[in-house]
């Protein structure tokens, strides 16, 4: 595995690179090597097995993950640290390293800075049975979070998985990130990637369009690993910026997204497929008004009479089921057709949520569309509805009711009675977290 020896390499090249760096200062190779030496030390006598993660500094956070893999430590990581969830979810850990106050005792991200000790160099080497488990949670979207685990080496076969595909493209640039190295995507891709492979990564999280053009400006050469969250908030009468690429995963990006996100970023975002549990499944861009999707290499998708799909993939120990329908193309190429989780009953009927959606969205007064199944005497539909300029003038020159029945009219053409919303919500934007997950408990609040 070629990620494996490039690990090595940075442990012990003494060539000065910068490896990550903020806006005040450059961190190089060699304070990252003196760093881990001293976490890795700090470390040792340590006997829990587990350590939980909680650290948002990048930097600090690469210092301690390192540490513990090379220590063969295994690792859970939480985007989350509210006192109720780390309780839920205390087994599952021995010890928490933070750069946050916890009501749980817990060691600073920083704790290895005052180690008074010699420092063995021999500890910066990559150890023969390396492969420490990452426990991950998934974001929770339509349930409780669930733990998923990975090896450290299924991480690393799809690291080198994207290098290969995308290496030209990215050359030597500079890695920014709107989104948290908490999950599998962020993690993967704004530091295990550019640190294995010897791009700068930024330390900080992006936060508004503003930052970004700034960094642009700094960092001509960069790439931004981001999502639909973000992407979706591109502002046209801002500076544009020119990026060697956009990532974007969590979520689907709408058409209209993607195409404001090339005029603004002079790229098509590479929209990534996947899970927490699966990992990457495979890629597009929205280039030429292009729907379909290219596996990753080395993965394999089969479909049954329902055309829902099972996965075969190196980052995986067994095939696995998806929760998604797909149709497979001659070419290798798949178009995906929705959850097979969201064809719901109403009144015994079948109503499948993403083909309702699908045609709210073919309105010109609609951008975005997102249904849920409400409960009060009985099961009935809500609809969350993100306006285009033009339906958000006409709700200003009309009334609500009128653009209800607007779109109700559209559905009816189509669908049975049950399928039609009887509740609608409408909103400049769309309430995404911060992995572009738009979680079921958040739109039916909306109600």
């Amino acid at each position: 595995m070629k990620a494996i020896s490039q690990l090595q390499t940075l442990l012990t090249d003494d060539k000065p690179s910068i490896v990550a760096f903020d806006s005040n200062k450059s961190i190089y190779l060699q304070q990252l090597q003196h760093d881990l030496l001293q976490c890795v030390a700090s470390l040792k006598s340590n006997p829990s097995n587990t350590y939980l993660l909680f650290i948002d500094n990048s930097y600090h956070f690469t210092v301690n993950l390192l540490s513990l893999l090379l220590l063969n430590k295994n690792v859970v990581l939480s985007a989350n640290n509210k006192p109720d969830w780390l309780d839920s979810i205390a087994s599952a850990y021995g010890a928490i390293i933070s750069d946050a106050p916890l009501h749980q005792s817990y060691l600073s991200a920083t704790h290895y800075e005052d180690i008074q000790t010699e420092l063995d160099n021999s500890a910066l080497t990559v150890p023969p049975n390396f492969d420490s488990e990452i426990q991950f949670y998934t974001s929770g979207s339509s349930s409780r979070p669930k733990a998923i685990s990975k090896t450290i080496s299924q991480l690393l076969i799809e690291v080198d998985t994207l290098e290969e595909l995308f290496q030209e493209q990215l050359g030597t640039c500079h890695v920014l990130a709107t989104v948290s190295h908490h999950h599998i995507y962020g993690l993967i891709f704004r530091l295990l990637w550019p640190l294995l492979y010897r791009r700068p990564f930024f330390i900080d999280i992006i936060l508004y369009p503003e930052q970004l053009i700034e960094l642009n400006r700094l960092y001509p050469q960069s790439c931004l690993v981001s999502s639909p969250a973000f992407l979706s908030r591109q502002d046209h009468k801002l500076t544009k910026v020119s990026l060697a690429a956009c990532f974007s995963s969590g979520s689907l990006l709408i058409k209209s997204a993607a195409e404001a996100a090339h005029k603004q970023l002079g790229v098509f975002p590479i929209e990534v497929f996947g899970s927490t549990e699966t990992g990457g499944i495979g890629y597009r861009t929205q280039h030429n008004h292009n729907i379909l999707w290219t596996l990753f290499p080395g993965l394999s998708l089969t479909t049954d009479d329902h055309q829902k799909a099972t996965l075969e993939s190196p980052y995986l120990i067994a095939p696995q089921r998806l929760d998604d329908r797909v149709k497979l193309l001659p070419n290798g190429q798949f178009e995906l057709l929705g959850r097979a989780d969201r064809v719901v009953k109403i009144e015994e009927k079948r109503v499948s949520l993403d083909a309702v959606e699908a045609t709210l969205c073919e309105s010109p007064f609609v951008e975005e569309a997102k249904l849920v199944v409400l409960q009060q005497n009985r099961r009935f539909l809500g609809a969350v509805i993100k306006l285009s300029p033009k339906g958000l003038t006409h709700l200003q020159q009309h009334s609500k009711l009128e653009l209800n029945k607007l779109l109700k009219h559209s559905l009816i053409q189509r669908f049975d009675a049950v399928a039609i919303p009887r509740k609608w919500r409408y909103l400049e934007q769309l309430p995404y977290n911060a992995q572009g997950k738009l979680p079921v408990n958040t739109l039916t609040e909306l109600f």
